[in-house]
């Protein structure tokens, strides 16, 4: 039986019925299927079909740990272009720390969710009946669209331990938002990212809804995080689910060195972000005087008040800017053959001064903007979203155009 049902509107519980029949039924008679099939461990293996499918697969990646006689952890990661191999690589490193098999769709991409929905549903039967699975430590993951989705997986089913949302937060159907869901969600965004905005407020959300959470944020722009953050992630996983206890001083030291890295390079905004995790989630289990300490003397000093000012100065601009350039390309997206391109050079060509001359919060917030914008254009020639005429595929390429002069 589908957890996923083409009837439905959302995930129904026949995925917790079957998942759990499958699990036990590998527990007893485990590992046929490796008796006819096995798979090369510690590689990205690009394309695996998923059995009783038509042209569905999945790119692999199995730990060097791995061994068939033992339940594995696994990390289901959703990349909103269905590239399976790019969606695995940056999780190659943390799959080796914990033993984490990483398995990524090649078809559930940006599109309709009952779409991805069907897709996730035939790879987890699959996998499922593959390999025998740690169903106490299973994460699902996504960048972009993948985020979402991966974050209504979750809600819909209930059934992972964590959650790893990169560069998006949360689906805007309200069935997909998170209640009573016990899982942990961790959000990772660059600061230059278009989406960097919405998890600052995803992860004030979070907390209104009692939902364990963090927000990871870092230098960088709209793209899958380097393997450090995802790193990251899995550090704060461990002690957020209370698994890999071996681990917890190893990682509470990574996180306290990079803290105090940041503090030093004058990161003033990442340092403050990096203590206060440490100071929210492992007091009960270190003695955090010290990291205390060098908390409450970077946030009292000017240097750091100084940024959050400048950070809050950037998103009302950011704010005021969205709304006028996205009130003006909604408009223009209805009667693309009446558009005024000058008035959007015009527009660009004050972004570029302000820019030229602004401090680092300012930079960063024209980088988001600019690149939102963009986004915006692009998507309009994906089938899978919209029903775009030639003349509004034609201005969005201009936009384009514009924006990346």
């Amino acid at each position: 039986m589908p957890f996923y049902s083409k009837s439905d509107s959302i995930f129904n519980t026949g995925f917790l019925k079957s998942f759990g029949l499958a699990f036990c039924w590998l527990v007893l008679l485990p590992f046929l299927t490796f008796a006819q099939i096995t798979f090369k461990k510690g590689v990205v293996i690009d394309s695996v079909e998923v059995l009783n499918t038509t042209g569905e697969s999945f790119a692999l990646y199995l730990p060097k740990s791995f061994d068939t006689t033992k339940p594995s952890s696994i990390i289901f990661v959703f990349e909103p272009a269905a590239r399976g191999a790019v969606g695995v690589a940056p999780f190659t490193e943390a799959a080796e720390t914990y033993g984490h098999i990483i398995v990524c769709s090649n078809n559930s991409k940006n599109g309709p969710y009952e779409k991805s929905f069907q897709f996730a549903n035939t790879l987890f039967d699959h996998v499922f009946s593959t390999f025998t699975i740690n169903e106490s430590e299973m994460y699902v993951a996504g960048f972009s669209g993948g985020a979402r989705l991966a974050s209504a997986i979750a809600v819909l089913t209930d059934r992972f331990v964590g959650v790893i949302a990169c560069g998006a937060g949360l689906s805007a159907d309200p069935s997909h938002i998170p209640s009573v869901q016990s899982f942990a969600y961790v959000g990772i965004c660059g600061n230059e990212d278009m989406n960097y905005r919405e998890m600052l407020n995803n992860k004030g959300f979070l907390e209104k809804t009692g939902l364990k959470n963090t927000l990871i944020t870092y230098n960088g722009e709209h793209r899958w995080p380097p393997k450090d953050q995802i790193n990251k992630a899995f550090r704060w996983l461990s002690i957020a689910t209370d698994t890999h206890k071996e681990s917890w001083v190893t990682n509470f030291n990574a996180e306290y060195q990079e803290a105090d890295l940041l503090k030093a390079n004058n990161e003033q905004l990442l340092a403050a972000e990096n203590y206060d995790r440490l100071l929210r989630f492992y007091s009960s289990h270190f003695s955090l005087d010290t990291v205390k300490t060098s908390y409450l003397t970077l946030t009292g000093s000017k240097p750091y008040k100084t940024e959050v000012k400048a950070l809050q100065m950037a998103l009302a601009k950011e704010d005021e800017w969205s709304k006028r350039l996205f009130d003006r390309f909604n408009k223009d997206i209805q009667s693309p053959k009446s558009v005024n391109m000058s008035w959007w050079r015009k527009e660009f060509e004050k972004l570029k001064k302000l820019e030229e001359k602004g401090a680092k919060q300012q930079k960063k917030m024209i980088k988001r903007l600019r690149f939102s914008l963009f986004a915006a254009a692009y998507s309009r020639g994906n089938p899978n979203l919209y029903s775009s005429n030639n003349g509004q595929l034609e201005f969005c390429k201009k936009i384009r155009n514009l924006i990346y002069l």
